[in-house]
């Protein structure tokens, strides 16, 4: 079963202004792709790419200038409550995505304030699951978002991405600022959310081995159109010029076997000390 359908999608934005002529910028150019129910997918590709673009007409937050987006069969009209219990999204920068007056334990909650029938006892119930299911401190409920390294940051924002029990969710470059050790321990921790619920993933990024690691299907974007669409295997090869481009960058390697073990059992020492 298909959660998105997008078809023949072109999309892009007026540039100029006081000094230069305005003129219209073409990011999108008539781009096809579905995403399945369950499936995590990596949506690979150099910035400019559209992926970003894609990610705010997957949400609705813009609508696409021409084609059509349909989400579980239906055109996708915008955000509203039904839809924002089905999708929910996690941003590249953790720390402006949280109100800096506000606990992390307030933020993980708005989405049950907003979106389900939960009386202000159950949404604390709620919150304090979460935080052990991302592996945070029951304690950080009530601390500010200054107060959280940026790995606890992110984990939070998978918290309350969580809280609704979306059928998927979006992550914009959300490890990208992270190092190698916390990529592996989020990327596990998605991983058993996926097995344990079956919620679908759509991972944006720029780097190959975190797909590898992760995803179950690759799509790479370059200049507005998808290049490539296969399944991610360890004999997967791309064949256009950008994708290769990627596959052949040089990025860190991600730690297997003893190593993985190693290096996440470090940091949650660290994150434990921390507390």
């Amino acid at each position: 079963m298909s959660i998105f359908q997008v078809q023949n999608v072109s999309h892009g934005y007026t540039a100029g202004g006081l000094f230069s002529k305005r003129h219209r910028v073409q990011v999108l150019s008539e781009l096809s792709l579905d995403l399945q129910d369950g499936q995590s997918l990596g949506l690979l590709g150099a910035s400019g790419s559209g992926k970003s673009t894609l990610a705010r007409l997957l949400m609705g937050l813009e609508s696409p200038d021409t084609g059509s987006i349909a989400f579980a069969g239906q055109p996708l009209r915008g955000i509203d409550d039904p839809f924002l219990k089905r999708v929910q999204m996690v941003f590249q920068d953790a720390l402006s995505a949280f109100n800096p007056q506000r606990s992390i334990g307030w933020s993980i909650a708005e989405p049950l304030r907003h979106l389900s029938q939960l009386d202000a006892e159950a949404c604390k119930a709620r919150v304090t699951q979460l935080l052990a299911q991302v592996q945070l401190n029951p304690r950080d409920i009530d601390k500010l978002p200054a107060q959280l390294s940026g790995g606890q940051l992110q984990r939070a924002g998978i918290a309350r991405a969580l809280a609704v029990n979306p059928q998927l969710i979006i992550l914009d470059e959300a490890l990208s600022n992270l190092d190698r050790v916390l990529q592996v321990q989020i990327l596990e921790l998605l991983a058993e959310v996926r097995r344990e619920s079956g919620t679908a993933f759509l991972l944006i990024t720029h780097d190959l081995s975190l797909v590898r690691y992760f995803c179950q299907r690759v799509v790479v974007l370059a200049d507005g159109h998808v290049v490539e669409d296969q399944a991610v295997s360890a004999q997967m090869r791309f064949t256009h010029p950008a994708a290769c481009t990627l596959q052949d960058a040089v990025l860190p390697a991600m730690p297997v076997g003893r190593e993985r073990k190693r290096v996440v059992s470090e940091e949650v020492q660290e994150v434990q000390l921390g507390a």
